[in-house]
């Protein structure tokens, strides 16, 4: 018998929206000419470095998204030059603050005051910067400034303009602080002016300003510079401010939601002193991935009910995978049929030209068997199933991309499995006979499905089929395992079984045990005389019949045995006659003598026992 043998779109589409619906923060002249904010430049000009000081940086947008993480990040990331502790901008300008004059007042003494670029100044939105020329000096600079939105915009007048670079005749002029500003928002702006002459002139709309708080960041810092085995986390680390362009404050952004996208989404929120510290595992885009991009944004509310796309920090680290190795404890193994397959080893991985252990790698052996290395690298592997024959496993780091170390190499171990295969015996059908013959019918084979090379079989007796087996001898099966046979047993009473002795790839094995209940008989004693006789004579035969009791053999008495005779020449048997044995087992039966020839006592058996058949004894008859 054969047994057998697994951050978003919409944050993208939403930046994607905020570079393209950016507003020029522009100063526009009467002429279209234009300037713009540096904070704007962050986010928006490809050739700026975004970060080289710690100025707020925003881009309006739409609605935040859920999530915010942007898979095409804004043109100039900020870079990570350290920012000035404290960025807030001053009241006066510095380097070349303000736009240029300019110069195109008419020099015959009878124009007006001509404006150039209007604007926010470009180092604090609190303040508004004109640039105005005329023939002769220019003694006034004022503004209106009227909110683009609400149902009764209010309209604020600036004065107190001052010269801040050119001359009186073609110079840039800047507002105090725009305190009196009722709220932040976006406002459009006619500019007027007079000059010594007398001559004044106004300009509506020369402008539209954005007077909005904006965020300062100082200390940022993205680390480690790389990527790899032994630095699979990001820490981002910095301050954030918020800098109230009416107010003229810089005070913490406390509090606030930050979102971090390195493969996947992460968010964190500021402290109380604005300062964040955020530890983060990147997910890397699939197992040969070279560079993970971080970003670190947030999104500021707007007065109208939009929000803000804020990117604090970028970094594109660069991803090393390092080779790794399988070493397993034994290249091959030997097992007996019916054990499992177990495989242990360590796990390592190459770094500054050492070998080191990997502790929490995934591991598998024939899919089935999965395990995670620990300290050192260690591992064990069981195989859950059976193996059936002779085969080779593979001892593999994971491929599962959710379990494999994307920071190591894949590699792989051979491990060589040797199954000493079982031996199966069916003693599939027998029983033993009047004339005790044990019948044997029945197969044999291995759980590999294969017949044993080596088919001897020995039959086996015991008494009670648990202890005091016995061999009485043996016999070889067919070579399809089959076999189909009898012979003599001398005990027909007890237990049988088969019994094969293996080889170095089979196991030992034996059979069920059979059980038969025959009791066997015998004569003893048996004689026919006188020897030699005269012809016409009386022949005497005489005999004892027994029967086996455990061990010993007692009387039989009341059964009948035939007497047979064969004379001398032939070959075939003649009844005489039979006779009754007593009660002790004795017989005796008289016959004429008439030739030369044997006689033999025979007990033909019913029920469970077994023939019997005396010795054959050999008259002359003269």
């Amino acid at each position: 018998m054969r047994t057998r043998s697994l951050v978003s779109a919409a944050v993208s589409a939403a930046l994607g929206a905020a570079l393209l619906a950016a507003p020029a923060l522009a100063y526009a002249d009467e002429g279209g000419t234009s300037g713009q904010d540096p904070a704007a430049t962050a986010t928006t000009n490809p050739a700026a470095d975004p970060t080289s000081t710690d100025t707020p940086t925003s881009a309006p947008s739409g609605t935040p998204s859920d999530t915010p993480t942007p898979s095409n990040p804004p043109i100039g990331e900020p870079s990570d030059t350290p920012t000035p502790a404290d960025p807030t901008p001053s009241d006066s300008s510095s380097g070349d603050p303000t736009p240029a004059p300019s110069s195109s007042a008419p020099a015959d003494g009878t124009g007006a005051p001509v404006f150039g670029n209007v604007g926010s100044d470009p180092s604090d939105a609190g303040f508004l910067t004109v640039a105005v020329s005329s023939d002769s000096a220019v003694t006034e600079v004022s503004a209106d400034l009227t909110e683009l939105r609400g149902a009764a915009p209010a309209t604020v007048a600036v004065t107190g303009f001052t010269l801040v670079s050119g001359t009186p005749q073609d110079g840039v002029w800047r507002s105090p602080r725009m305190s009196q500003l009722p709220s932040y928002g976006s406002y459009d702006v006619t500019v007027s002016a007079q000059d010594s002459d007398g001559d004044s002139t106004s300009s509506a709309h020369a402008t539209t300003v954005d007077v909005e708080p904006k965020p300062v960041f100082a200390d940022r810092s993205i680390s480690p510079a790389v990527l790899d085995v032994e630095h699979t986390h990001v820490t981002l680390s910095g301050r954030i401010s918020l800098f109230d362009p009416i107010t003229g404050d810089t005070s913490p952004l406390a509090g606030k939601e930050l979102s971090v996208v390195a493969g996947n989404g992460f968010s964190a929120v500021t402290a109380a002193d604005g300062s964040y510290a955020i530890d983060v595992a990147p997910k890397l885009n699939g197992l040969n991935a070279t560079s993970v991009p971080v970003f670190l944004s947030f999104w500021i509310a707007n007065p109208d009910g939009t929000s803000t796309y804020v990117l604090v920090d970028s970094k594109t680290l660069p991803v090393v995978v390092s080779p790794s190795r399988i070493r397993l404890d034994h290249s091959s193994v030997r097992i007996k049929f019916g054990a499992k397959v177990s495989s242990s080893g360590v796990v390592e991985y190459l770094y500054d030209g050492t070998w080191r252990p990997a502790k929490g790698v995934a591991l598998e052996m024939g899919y089935y068997a999965k395990a995670t290395s620990g300290a050192g690298g260690r591992f064990t592997l069981t195989y859950p199933y059976i193996p059936y024959d002779d085969s080779t496993f593979t001892v593999e780091t994971s491929l599962d991309s959710y379990l494999a170390d994307p920071y190591l190499k894949a590699s792989h171990a051979q491990l060589k499995v040797d199954v000493i295969n079982r031996t199966n015996i069916c003693f599939c059908s027998s029983w033993i006979d009047e004339y005790s013959d044990l019948h044997i019918q029945g197969s044999m084979s291995a759980s590999n499905g294969k017949v044993p090379p080596n088919r001897k079989l020995y039959l086996q007796q015991s008494a009670d089929g648990k202890t005091g087996w016995k061999s009485l001898g043996w016999f070889t099966a067919k070579s399809d395992g089959t076999f189909n046979l009898e012979g003599y047993v001398s005990v027909p009473k007890g237990y049988w079984r088969l019994y094969s002795a293996g080889s170095s790839d089979y196991q030992s094995g034996y059979s069920n045990s059979v059980h038969f209940n025959r009791t066997a008989t015998r004569i003893t004693g048996f004689n026919a005389g006188p020897e030699p006789v005269r012809k016409g004579h009386t022949v005497t035969t005489t005999g004892t019949l027994q029967r086996l009791s455990g061990t010993k053999w007692v009387a039989f008495g009341k059964q009948r045995v035939y007497i047979l005779f064969q004379a001398k020449g032939k070959k075939s048997w003649t009844q005489l006659g039979s006779v009754k044995a007593d009660s002790h087992g004795r017989f005796t039966a008289r016959f004429t003598a008439k030739q030369d020839g044997t006689w033999v006592g025979v007990y033909l058996a019913s029920g469970s026992y077994v023939d019997a058949e005396s010795y054959h004894d050999y008259v002359d008859v003269r």
